[in-house]
This record gives structure tokens, sequence and C-alpha cells, in this order.
């Protein structure tokens, strides 16, 4: 990679970044990531040009152990507490990886990132949430029931199942993607996951088992159920 190249493209991001209002209309993040997104798109001759894109939004998720299906911007307005959080976050991912496809190729440094986020030992909200997502694909009462918290309408969760030969596969859809913490602390017992099929999902150690609030899915085959034509 060019390192001049580079290197302007890491003065602009920071420019950028530091001034949005200067450069997007309304100065919020998304604006900024699009003007970024339209430089890089533009230009033959910087870190996120051609394969580098793609490279890029792997080394975002791997960094931060999101889920692969999620763009870049998402994960880091999802990490971030505001707009002026969120884009000292991509000015700093943005420079990273920029200063490193000096001496590596963009697909490279995303696997190597993403190697080093599988490796990396989940937590045990992550565990509860996998233990409730294979449990859920096959409508297992039993083994759904201990694994939620409190709810009316708990019993939708498993009066409809996924056929058979579904449920493995949604489980190989699911454990193929990375998950991670976005909030909260274990040793409080109370954290919001990053889950690869629902998102933000919150989960409460309860008597000394990690509980899934399963609302949303609940909301969901609620709705559903109303929306199904009727046969």
């Amino acid at each position: 990679m060019n390192t001049v190249a580079v290197d302007d493209f890491i003065e602009m991001v920071q420019r950028v970044c530091r001034r949005r209002q200067m450069y997007v209309c309304g100065g919020s993040f998304y604006e900024v990531c699009a003007y970024i997104s339209g430089y890089a798109h533009a230009s033959p001759d910087c870190p996120l040009s051609g394969d580098g894109w793609n490279a890029f939004n792997g080394f975002v998720c791997g960094k931060f152990r999101f889920p692969q299906k999620y763009g870049w911007p998402s994960v880091l307005k999802l990490l971030s507490s505001d707009d002026s959080d969120a884009c000292a976050r991509l000015q700093n991912v943005l420079s990273e990886f920029a200063e490193r496809t000096k001496t590596e190729a963009p697909d490279e440094i995303a696997r190597q990132t993403m190697s080093a986020a599988w490796s990396h030992q989940e937590g045990e909200p992550e565990q509860a949430w996998r233990r409730f997502s294979r449990a859920f694909h096959r409508g297992r009462r039993d083994e759904i029931a201990p694994l939620i918290q409190d709810h009316p309408e708990a019993e939708i969760l498993w009066s409809t199942t996924f056929p058979d030969a579904v449920g493995p596969l949604l489980d190989q859809i699911e454990e193929s993607c990375l998950m991670s913490q976005l909030s909260g602390s274990e040793d409080e017992g109370n954290v919001t996951v990053i889950t690869p099929s629902w998102g933000p999902v919150n989960l409460k150690r309860i008597d000394g088992i990690w509980k899934v609030d399963a609302t949303k899915i609940i909301e969901s085959r609620k709705a559903y159920s109303t929306d199904r034509p009727a046969r």
C-alpha cells in the first residue's frame, strides 16, 4: 500500500471525525460514515479501496466480537454513548486499520483479527444465550423455561416449533457468529449481549443462573401469529 496515500487517508479521517460539522450537514455519526465511504469508493488508492472495504468490516466485527453480518457503522454506533463517542471510535479503528495496511494485506488483517476474536473465551451470559438459542430452535419447554426471565406469555416460545430439519440449520447459523457484551457487568449480574439473530438482548443472573429477557422474541412470535393469514 502506498504509504503517502495511507497517511493522507488517516489525516482526512482525523479532520472529519474531529470537526464533523465542517464536512457534513448535520454532523451526525452516520453522515460522517457516508462521507468517508464516498471518499473510499471514489479513491483508487486508499485503505478502504477495493477489498479493503470488506476487510475493514471484518476487522471491526472481529475487534469488538460482533456477529459478522453487522456493518461497521452499526457496530461502532451500538458500542457508543453518542455520536461524538462513535466518531472517536471510528477515528481510532480506521487509523489502526490504515496503519496496518502499510505492511499487511487488508484481508490478512481481517483474518488475523477474526481468528483472535474466536480464540476469546465467551462469558457466562453469552454461553447462556447459546443454550437458550438451541433450546428455542427446538421448542423444548423443559430447557427454555429455566433459561428465561419470568414473562406472562412465555408459553408462545414453545407452543410453535420449527420443523425438525430447520433447528440444526438455525443452530449452525447462530453458532457461526461471534458474540460479545455491549454493556453491564457480570459481577453486578446484569449484562446486555449482542446476538446474531435478535440484536441486543439483556440477561440477568437470578439465583445464580443467567436468564434471558425473551420479551422481544415473544413479541415477535406474537406479531407473526397475528399477521399470519388463516388457512
